[in-house]
């Protein structure tokens, strides 16, 4: 009995064995960028007995299959003019090219040649978007009424049409901030799947200090910093423009509505005069015709 219990357990491990040296499969990681093209590898030279090639995005896609027999290709939906194997030229290859990268494409794809022994390829891809980083400074309600001075206020960063979800940092001079009063956002577009973050960061800026928001994107492997051309200073300088502008407009106003004063008033005074004159005139012509009139 021990030793029938023995064979079975060895004829069971055998036929594991056999089952995974049957199926052999390749491992490979990739990262594409949103808009942009990526070839999946999945050499194919060691099967001389083809009947057929399947690419699988995880467990429930269907991207595209290929029958060697009667030389036919069937493209799953979404992926139509998108997909493009290399058959035709190389015969060892059934590599996928795939064309215009959307967030949806994330994922672990599945390349399966059909033959006398399961042979497959796994490839993650890592789908990345670059961010889109701006910093300006926001006008504040409660700020303002705070009593801080010209350079307090709440400064705003604003990452957009990026994947995947990020982080904001702030620096200043450099070094990172720790300890401040934030506020966070992040909005997530549904229909491509991309993200836009949000931070407001309340805070009193110094003459000649340097704030910096940076994001940093995982997958992407990169730290982006502001690169739009609102600043905080320039925001300041702008606003002090505009308060100048205002004055100079508040005093050419006054200006010419004084001289548009002092022009009246002449005009009025000139037309007093000749009237003035007149009745002195008619005066003096009318005083000898009263005397002459009494002598009589």
């Amino acid at each position: 009995m021990e030793t029938y219990r023995t064979h079975i357990v060895m004829w069971t491990v055998l036929g594991l064995a056999a089952v995974f040296l049957s199926a052999s499969a390749h491992l490979e990681r990739l990262q594409a960028i949103v808009g942009q093209n990526v070839l999946l590898h999945c050499p194919c030279e060691k099967t001389n007995e083809r009947t057929g090639i399947k690419w699988q995005l995880e467990d429930h896609t269907f991207v595209l299959h290929h029958n060697d027999r009667h030389n036919t290709t069937t493209i799953g939906n979404g992926y139509e003019n998108r997909v493009s194997l290399f058959l035709n030229e190389d015969r060892g290859n059934c590599s996928l090219l795939l064309s215009g990268i959307t967030v949806a494409d994330n994922g672990m794809y599945k390349c399966y040649i059909e033959a006398n022994t399961l042979y497959y390829f796994h490839i993650t891809l890592h789908v990345a978007a670059s961010y889109s980083v701006c910093m300006h400074q926001v006008p504040d309600k409660a700020s303002v009424g705070s009593g801080g001075g010209e350079g307090f206020g709440v400064y705003q960063c604003k990452a957009s049409g990026g994947y995947p979800t990020g982080q904001i940092y702030w620096k200043m001079d450099g070094h990172p901030l720790v300890n401040i009063s934030r506020r966070d956002e992040t909005h997530l577009d549904n229909s491509t799947g991309l993200y836009s973050l949000t931070s407001n960061l309340t805070m009193e800026l110094s003459q000649g200090e340097k704030l910096q928001c940076m994001v940093k994107n995982t997958y992407h492997a990169s730290n982006l910093s502001s690169s739009c051309n609102e600043t905080p200073g320039s925001s300041r300088n702008s606003l002090s423009k505009v308060a100048v502008g205002v004055s100079v407009s508040v005093v050419v106003m006054l200006v010419a509505g004084v001289l548009l004063v002092i022009f009246l008033l002449t005009r009025c005074h000139r037309r007093e005069r000749p009237t003035k004159q007149r009745d002195t005139e008619e005066g003096n012509v009318t005083q000898p015709l009263n005397i002459y009139e009494d002598s009589v």
